[in-house]
């Protein structure tokens, strides 16, 4: 093989893997905003940061939905990708991420010799998009731990509630849940062995508490999950999630099942996990 023969091999060899490159990621990341099929259930879950392990979130709820159901769960793995287009015709948005920029933007490559920070996920514009799915096309939100901590006046309003920050992480009794509500009715007193607690101070009459959290250590008694509607919307709220600890505990799992169906204002069927 001569040079030049190798040198063109080696440039459609470098084009051929850029193209399947530019394949596998803009495509496919497209192919994501395409209109539900009939039937179709779509989820979208924006969830980890620096202090979140997004990892051990995405397995964790996957492990409690998908085996159980023929939904479309899509998991925005940065900022850059959370679009009002991508929540048009979402059924239930599952949140768990905070005011804060992203310490480590998405590399399409998979390689990084540098640290680079992404974007914020709450610009003035994804705020009007989940606020205006949820009251006027009935989308369901779940906001998981630290979506509470939004640092923005219209998701605190549309969550409900105002955060009050945690203390030491610790284990925690929840307790005292709402026996009048689908999500947490015949769910009793249960642990989580290593949690961060946050709290919530409720800012609306319409909300309900689903229960409590009490902090072994330093004993602080907390509201740790809630629920409202709002327009034609429903909201749910849990504060258990900082660690891996509370998605692999089994009450706790059938809450968060209940609580995804309530939201989209289902029937709940049983929990099989």
């Amino acid at each position: 093989m001569n040079r030049d023969t190798q040198t063109g091999r080696r440039t459609v060899l470098k084009a051929g893997f850029a193209a399947v490159t530019a394949a596998a990621i803009i495509p496919g990341a497209q192919a994501e905003l395409k209109p539900k099929a009939p039937g179709e259930t779509k989820v979208v879950a924006v969830m980890g940061d620096y202090w979140h392990n997004p990892i051990s979130q995405e397995v964790q709820l996957r492990d409690i939905f998908s085996p159980n159901t023929e939904w479309r769960i899509l998991f925005v793995q940065s900022n850059r990708f959370f679009t009002p287009d991508l929540i048009s015709d979402a059924d239930l948005l599952i949140l768990s991420r905070s005011s804060a920029p992203e310490h480590i933007d998405w590399r399409p490559d998979g390689l990084a010799d540098s640290a680079q920070k992404g974007g914020i996920l709450w610009t003035d514009e994804n705020v009007a998009a989940v606020i205006g799915n949820i009251r006027d096309r009935g989308m369901g939100l779940l906001a998981l731990h630290c979506a509470s901590y939004a640092r923005n006046r219209a998701i605190f309003d549309l969550v409900g509630v105002e955060p009050v920050m945690h203390n030491q992480v610790q284990p925690l009794w929840v307790h005292d849940t709402n026996q009048d509500h689908p999500i947490t009715k015949g769910i009793g007193k249960f642990f989580i062995s290593l949690e961060e607690q946050f709290a919530a101070v409720i800012k609306s009459h319409y909300t309900t508490t689903l229960f409590m959290t009490t902090a072994i250590h330093d004993k602080r008694e907390a509201i740790g999950g809630w629920c409202l509607e709002d327009g034609k919307g429903r909201i749910v709220g849990l504060l258990p999630g900082h660690t891996p600890d509370p998605y692999g505990v089994p009450e706790y799992r059938e809450i968060l099942w209940r609580s995804a169906f309530w939201a989209m204002k289902r029937d709940i069927p049983p929990y099989r996990g």
